[in-house]
């Protein structure tokens, strides 16, 4: 089932291994879980070794998070996306639609303009900035802030499974993070997009333990078990399977 498609390194070391090899090539995978389990680590974890060890460049867009801020994450674990951005091998890209001024936030009319279906702007904003670099990865950090402004689902599952398609058919490998916990409803993104992977975390006593666990990989063979993922000086780290419940 799984022999024959291009494989997609992941950068998070010992995931690979429980997907087969890595993500299927130009398709898009969901990254979910509550705030703090590491879903922009992830994402720029992906996008820092595609650039540097795989020479695949990549676009971030940043929905919620000021990118100074950002760059500076990045750099406490080792990660020089300003040198990366400077070969033109990674862009960031600020989407949030809203903006500061005089420490007041308002509405980023610049950007949005007031549509109707934001989908459509962002999916020409990231399919002009992966033409830009020639980029091969893309993530999307996070789609949750778009999901706010559609009153009606079916609106906003259009828009979604539009922009995804749009992405697939221009040749990039997407990470869409999106904020879920248990008692969530479940996210339309993980209707349309090939695959979830989901990230935990709980505290147990003083310290706190994190998960991850592939939920759905269309079309490739992957483990379903829970494994437990560390987040160290060098980002994050896939351990081996959960023995226990």
């Amino acid at each position: 089932m799984d022999s024959t498609y291009s494989k997609v390194k992941t950068g998070i070391p010992g995931l690979d291994s429980v997907i087969s090899g890595g993500l299927k090539k130009n398709r898009t995978v969901t990254i979910s879980g509550p705030p703090g389990s590491g879903k922009t680590t992830f994402g720029l974890q992906y996008l820092y070794s595609g650039a540097k060890d795989f020479d695949e460049p990549g676009v971030y867009i940043t929905l919620s998070q000021n990118l100074d801020e950002v760059r500076n994450d990045c750099k406490s674990f080792g990660w020089d996306f300003d040198d990366l951005i400077s070969q033109d091998k990674i862009l960031m890209i600020d989407a949030r639609p809203f903006k500061i001024e005089d420490g007041l936030i308002g509405k980023d009319d610049s950007l949005y303009r007031g549509e109707q279906l934001p989908f459509e702007h962002l999916t020409k904003l990231i399919l002009s900035s992966v033409k830009r670099i020639e980029a091969k990865r893309v993530v999307i950090d996070s789609v949750t802030i778009l999901a706010m402004q559609y009153s009606d689902k079916f609106y906003m599952r259009q828009g979604l499974q539009g922009m995804v398609q749009a992405l697939e058919n221009f040749g990039v490998t997407t990470l869409i993070l999106s904020e879920y916990s248990e008692n969530d409803e479940i996210p339309l993104e993980w209707f349309v997009t090939s695959g979830i992977i989901q990230l935990h975390h709980m505290r147990v006593e003083d310290t706190m333990e994190r998960t991850i666990q592939v939920t759905k990989m269309r079309g490739i063979k992957h483990s379903e078990q829970i494994h437990p993922i560390e987040l160290g000086p060098d980002g994050l780290i896939l351990r081996h399977p959960r023995l226990s419940p």
